[in-house]
């Protein structure tokens, strides 16, 4: 078998910072499946990119020279929606937040991570799931709660004791596998859970299911 037919995950990197786009090119190597198909500092070449190319993943900066990352992530996803955008910036403010994952972003990770999280974020974004820096996350829980009062728990569907594990599980940022492994359940049971957490919750994604149960008290 050919080194091209074990690649499955095309990665495109934009950061306009050569030294940490050498980084992160160099923790994407070491993904099992994983291929850097291209790096690029402008949002302009970052379209051109993604066009041609047609990547599984895109890591998104947030600070380009030819306009901001939140544009840029807007612009891909209305070109490629089915591609995934993981934002890897230094910014931590509430605005840019909301405005990346509103624009189409699929997750939201700090540069401050380590290799580990960063590889564990862009598997998990490939797979379709999103994750978000634990102490940005604390901002969506304060963006549900400030939508007004929770509706009292007895007028919501409650979760199953199954679901509040494999929640809780969700919340510590493990992939649908690793919930299967630890819950001893397999992959497609995990995911079928998954789907009625967010029935339940009436949230679109993982973040948004984690933000919603704990403004609601469902988890800690």
């Amino acid at each position: 078998m050919t080194c091209e037919a074990i690649i499955l995950v095309k990665v495109l990197v934009v950061d306009d910072h050569p030294l940490f786009r050498s980084g992160l090119v160099e923790v994407i190597s070491g993904i099992p499946g994983f291929q850097v198909v291209g790096e690029i500092g402008t949002c302009k070449e970052a379209i051109d990119k993604a066009i041609s190319e047609k990547p599984d993943v895109i890591t998104m900066d947030l600070c380009l020279p030819d306009g901001s990352g939140v544009e840029c992530t807007a612009a891909l996803h209305e070109l490629l929606p089915q591609v995934q955008i993981l934002v890897i910036t230094v910014s931590d403010s509430d605005e840019d937040l909301f405005t990346a994952l509103k624009a189409g972003a699929r997750g939201y990770i700090l540069k401050d991570a380590s290799p580990a999280q960063i590889s564990s974020a862009l598997i998990s974004t490939a797979h379709g799931e999103a994750t978000i820096t634990p102490k940005m996350a604390n901002r969506l829980v304060e963006e549900f709660r400030v939508r007004g009062p929770a509706v009292p728990r007895e007028n919501h569907c409650e979760l199953s004791p199954r679901e509040t594990e494999v929640l809780h599980l969700v919340a510590q940022g493990h992939s649908n596998k690793e919930i299967g492994r630890k819950l001893f359940i397999s992959e497609p049971t995990a995911k079928a859970h998954l789907r009625s957490i967010l029935e339940k919750l009436h949230v679109r994604n993982r973040a948004e299911a984690v933000a919603s149960a704990i403004a609601k008290g469902l988890i800690k």
